[in-house]
């Protein structure tokens, strides 16, 4: 395909459980304005999801699975029956905005491999508030290939948020359904960009929907959420490496010391519950010591001086404190109003 042609688009949604959102996230493909290649997988869901997408026979690519194989299997069972130039796995509890395929086609560029859009969030009825990721966070540009190969990660963004290059998929798939049962984009993050370019677009094209049914969510058991952050981390950066091994490219051999992801997930785990903590070796000491001095050589000002008091305070404070202190920094629900009035006050502060 030449630039001047127009990109054909795929919408893959793979749906396990979820019949009350489903039939809107495959509403929201069908009112788009462009002819789009919707292909809707359900893994063998025990709920009525079945009997939902079976309407929609007439208008969409249905696969039923017989049997569950997860988020990566349903992503692989998509992708294979996807003819698009470029390719979109919307979850099925998210939904596409009005234009948003538009969008999507009209900031097609040749050689990239993965657009990363900043999203809305939705709300279990269907209305849009706010922008994920934030907007004061910047969203991965041009080839960050290295960055992925040096510190495992890179600020992206989620599946509904996610779109790829065919072309670019097509070496990465199909991915490992029992290691990607869940978190399938995260494979797809850590080897796409060995493979092409990124580009981030602040338009939203589609809505990240909050509800309580989320299966990614581990509601308050937050060591339990770092444990499994840690093990899909660790997964992910095996990815790279084999894809970048095919590529002739380097990965860095401490690039699970080095990313700053997993830094943080292992202090939450050995700040609540040492005892499960999976990573032999770590000492909750060395990992707070390591954790401020990478936060504070990141930043310079008055970040630096919130970054210096705010990792001495862990350090200083008894396990009970630690926990009452690093709950609601990695969770916003958890945030009691006297944390928010600090924080909106440090960012006051950090704006000057």
């Amino acid at each position: 395909m030449t630039a001047s042609e127009t990109p054909t688009l795929s919408v893959i949604i793979a749906n396990y459980n979820y019949e009350k959102f489903v039939g809107a996230a495959i509403e929201s493909v069908l009112s788009q304005d462009e002819d789009i290649q919707i292909i809707v997988v359900d893994d063998a869901s025990t709920d009525n999801s079945a009997d939902v997408i079976k309407q929609y026979a007439d208008r969409v690519e249905t696969i039923l699975l017989k049997e569950n194989r997860g988020q990566g299997g349903g992503l692989n069972v998509g992708f294979e029956a996807a003819t698009g130039d470029l390719v979109m796995f919307l979850d099925a509890d998210d939904f596409l905005l009005p234009g948003g395929a538009g969008i999507i086609l009209s900031n097609y560029r040749p050689g990239v491999a993965i657009y990363h859009f900043r999203m809305r969030y939705g709300d279990e009825n269907g209305g849009t508030f706010g922008t994920y990721p934030p907007v004061e966070r910047p969203l991965a540009e041009g080839n960050v290939s290295e960055r992925l190969r040096t510190t495992g990660h890179y600020d992206g963004t989620v599946t509904s948020g996610l779109v790829f290059s065919r072309e670019a998929v097509s070496n990465v798939m199909p991915m490992d359904e029992e290691t990607y049962r869940y978190g399938a984009d995260g494979y797809l993050c850590s080897t796409v960009p060995l493979y092409g370019d990124s580009v981030s677009i602040a338009t939203p094209m589609s809505a990240y929907r909050l509800h309580t049914r989320q299966h990614s969510q581990f509601s308050k058991v937050y060591a339990e959420r770092a444990r499994w952050r840690l093990e899909h981390t660790m997964a992910r950066h095996n990815s790279t490496r084999e894809h970048a091994g095919k590529l002739g490219l380097k990965v860095s051999p401490s690039l699970f010391d080095d990313d700053d992801f997993a830094l943080q997930e292992r202090v939450v785990s050995m700040i609540i519950e040492p005892d499960k903590h999976p990573i032999e070796g770590d000492t909750l000491k060395e990992l707070l010591a390591r954790s401020k001095a990478r936060k504070i050589g990141q930043v310079g000002g008055l970040k630096k001086i919130w970054e210096f008091l705010w990792w001495t305070s862990l350090q200083l404070a008894p396990r009970g404190l630690r926990i009452a202190m690093i709950k609601p920094a990695i969770d916003a629900d958890a945030r009691p109003r006297w944390f928010q009035a600090i924080g909106r006050f440090v960012k006051r502060l950090l704006r000057r």
